[in-house]
């Protein structure tokens, strides 16, 4: 009895240090998240747009960005922001408190996966710490996106599989298909590869089929719903492209081969081997191979083997994804969130056999410390943006303060980079912005894309009509000039504008000229506000103006 007293005092001890160290790595992002009233996630701004009529159903009407992304954000998603808003959490605050939850979940489900893999406790611990420094060395889970939840929601069906829990298993799979459809594809390409082999091998279980079906029918939706933004971009059309060009706002398509497959961000394979201690779960079949050098090996249990199952379908996802070009999104997705779990879990039973191979040492417990030290600070010695979040801070608060004294219907024209902030820091919407301009749906894109070009052409024509054409066209409102706008560098201090040519070299060249912008005439005349440096215009002002050359 006081053997298993204090098997499960230990065990009590490594999930609560599990635990800790994942609120630890959330609660630095969150301090981050609330260091100032203008900080955002880079992506949340994207997925969040169409959410702020939660609070606010008169916001972003017509809006273009605002209905493309609530098409495309999973109804899981949508469904948990609008349960926060009806009690009081605004979206933006919803999605700094949601990577707390997350990764303390994410913390629990890869400590309990380990043990219930192999039931020595302090693997469980080195595993949940190395799964969470990966999931962390990343954005993921700071963006209370949908990619947030593909690690947990993958950990959490492992656990449940080696539990054999099939309700909860069915009940994982229906909140992947809702949350995090993706990570649903992978899972019915895994159960479908189970059961194929075991129809060959005549021992099949009905309950894994039971559940692909689930999966199946979840994912149908997604597969038969036509999206009024098509089509979908293919890959013969991609490639022409210059947004799928190295430098452009998704690079994909790199002309080197080795790039593209290994190193491209969602091209290449994308496994990565930081945090180091993350590579030692590839030892872990070298163990099994010598299990009589390694005796605490006969502990892992024969489920072990959903490991390399995991990083096989992980593979064979990439190359679907690569076959079917977006369709499944970019295939990066699937090696990267599959082989960190793999890896992570492995290592930390690597280690655990490790330390149990040198218990004879005279210095084991130093030495089981400072490999413990030595893993847990590692990020926080050699990185130096850990936990990474991709939080940034608008540029402009009392633009934002002015557009939001203006009606809720204005939509701006603004070339600037702080036009992707406006829809979130300001409520209003913009004719077009970069972060907005995602290349996947070109019902959605093209028009974009024209807007952004327009603007362009208009904002650096030395004739007034293309902007007054474009005031008409999309009922702009309120056109907003950076103090810098007019100078030749000025398009070229944006990555964005690097899509835009020949427009942009030709308004650089007018400009080198010495040719002045008919908007720059108009400014002083029409501007109502000059706030942070940006003056703002009032676009019927502009119309009344006359055209001069």
């Amino acid at each position: 009895m006081k053997i298993q007293d204090s098997d499960k005092n230990h065990s009590i001890l490594w999930l609560f240090l599990s635990l800790a160290i994942a609120a630890l790595y959330a609660g630095l992002a969150m301090r981050e998240a609330f260091s100032d009233p203008t900080m955002i996630q880079d992506d949340a701004r994207v997925y969040l747009i169409w959410m702020q009529r939660f609070v606010d159903p008169d916001l972003f009407p017509n809006d273009w960005m605002a209905e493309y992304f609530h098409s495309v954000t999973p109804w899981g998603l949508g469904t948990l922001y609008w349960i926060a808003a009806r009690l009081g959490i605004t979206p933006i605050v919803m999605s700094k408190l949601l990577p707390m939850g997350l990764s303390v979940l994410l913390g629990w489900y890869g400590y309990r996966l380990t043990l219930a893999l192999f039931p020595v406790p302090i693997s469980g611990f080195f595993s949940s710490v190395i799964l969470l420094q990966s999931c962390w060395q990343r954005d993921d889970i700071a963006s209370a996106s949908p990619r947030s939840f593909w690690a947990l929601l993958l950990v959490a069906l492992l656990y449940y599989f080696v539990k054999r829990s099939w309700i909860a298993i069915a009940v994982v799979v229906v909140v992947m298909a809702l949350f995090c459809p993706l990570a649903a594809v992978l899972v019915a390409l895994w159960l479908g590869l189970r059961g194929a082999w075991g129809l060959l091998k005549r021992r099949s279980e009905r309950a894994e089929w039971a559940i692909l079906g689930i999966a199946i029918a979840m994912l149908l939706p997604y597969v038969l719903s036509q999206s009024e933004f098509a089509p979908t971009v293919n890959a013969a059309q991609a490639r022409l492209m210059p947004e799928f060009q190295p430098g452009g706002r998704l690079p994909f398509f790199y002309p080197n081969p080795l790039r593209f497959w290994f190193d491209g961000a969602d091209s290449g394979f994308q496994v990565s081997f930081n945090p180091p201690a993350i590579g030692l779960g590839l030892l872990l079949p070298l163990l099994l191979r010598y299990k009589n050098r390694f005796p605490q090996v006969q502990q892992l249990k024969p489920d072990w083997l959903i490991l390399p199952q995991l990083a096989g379908t992980g593979l064979l996802g990439f190359f679907l994804a690569h076959a079917v070009f977006v369709k499944l999104h970019f295939p990066s997705r699937y090696t990267t969130h599959s082989w960190r779990i793999v890896m992570a879990i492995a290592a930390g039973i690597v280690i655990a056999i490790g330390i149990e191979r040198v218990k004879s040492w005279r210095w084991q417990r130093s030495a089981i410390v400072a490999v413990g030290c030595a893993i847990v600070l590692y990020p926080h010695l050699a990185w130096r943006d850990f936990p990474r979040t991709g939080y940034g801070t608008g540029d402009y608060p009392a633009l934002y303060d002015f557009l939001k004294t203006t009606p809720k219907s204005t939509l701006t024209a603004y070339l600037g980079e702080d036009s992707s902030n406006l829809p979130m820091l300001a409520q209003r919407s913009t004719l077009a912005a970069q972060e907005y301009a995602v290349p996947f749906h070109l019902g959605y894109y093209l028009p974009m894309r024209q807007r952004a070009i327009e603007l362009i052409d208009a904002q650096y024509s030395e004739s007034l009509e293309p902007a007054k054409q474009l005031i008409r066209q999309y009922k702009v409102t309120h056109w907003l000039l950076d103090s810098n706008a007019f100078a030749p560098g000025y398009l070229r201090s944006y990555r964005w504008f690097r899509l835009f040519e020949p427009s942009i070299g030709q308004a650089i060249e007018a400009l080198k000229a010495g040719r002045v912008p008919a908007m720059q005439k108009v400014a002083g005349k029409c501007a109502i506000a000059n706030p942070n440096g940006v003056t703002v215009l009032d676009a019927d002002c502009i119309l009344k103006q006359v055209n001069s050359r």
